[in-house]
């Protein structure tokens, strides 16, 4: 697995975006089905910030030659929840009728103060 990270910027539309390897992708069927990723501020926490799935549109799914791209797309509202100098963790789960499987790998995604805020 592969990925970049550029922090998430509270107040600001962020994509989040991360590589799995063909391979990886067909053994977990991420095509399949919706795919779902709740965005909390600490893994214990009892509320998500953000609920993204690809029902919604905000997870899309783009299988290239070797490797497949999950990109999740975090609104404005929903960054600007999240505390600066801290990060999100998330992860990502598959629904296909009543399966629900996690696919592995739980990530943590920085989350930076920038210096040009509340702009309107």
């Amino acid at each position: 697995m592969q990925f970049s990270v550029e922090p998430i910027a509270p107040g600001y539309d962020a994509p989040v975006a991360i590589s799995y390897p063909n391979e990886f992708a067909d053994s977990v069927s991420l095509g399949e089905g919706v795919l779902v990723a709740q965005f909390r501020a600490d893994v214990d926490a009892a509320d998500p910030i953000f609920e993204a799935s690809t029902e919604s549109g905000s997870i899309t799914i783009e299988r290239g030659a070797d490797e497949t791209l999950v990109t999740v797309t975090l609104p404005a509202t929903a960054t600007a929840q999240m505390v600066p100098d801290t990060s999100v963790a998330f992860d990502f789960v598959r629904i296909d009728g009543a399966a629900r499987d996690v696919i592995p790998g739980r990530w943590r995604w920085p989350v930076r103060r920038t210096v040009t805020r509340n702009v309107g």
